[in-house]
């Protein structure tokens, strides 16, 4: 009886690791660089607000829908800041209601 419950345990822990979004590796330095255009407070600030991005994608990783994730960092453009901006924005398309679509029509 034991043993089942650890298999089963197991399995489900190992379901649930397949399920979580790998995060990407960005070259942050290098685009922060690119963005401060020579000012080291930019680039600083630039650094800060990455790490902080990567932090909270770090501990959201495990709710972040690969497909989300994936879709994301096609766009992100080598910024943390800019993938878990994505991450929220479809999140938030997942979570509203599909009448609140917006239409079009050609008359």
């Amino acid at each position: 009886m034991v043993i089942k419950t650890v298999l089963a345990l197991s399995t489900l822990a190992l379901s649930s690791l397949a399920m979580a979004a790998d995060i990407p590796r960005f070259e942050v330095k290098a685009i922060c660089k690119e963005i401060s255009g020579g000012s080291l407070d930019t680039f600083n600030y630039c650094i800060e607000q990455e790490q902080k991005s990567y932090i909270q994608l770090s501990d959201e990783a495990e709710s972040i829908d690969p497909r989300t994730m994936s879709y994301c960092t096609v766009r992100a453009g080598d910024s943390y800041d800019f993938l878990l901006s994505c991450i929220e924005d479809e999140s938030d398309d997942e979570n509203e209601p599909a009448n609140s679509l917006s239409s079009f029509s050609l008359d």
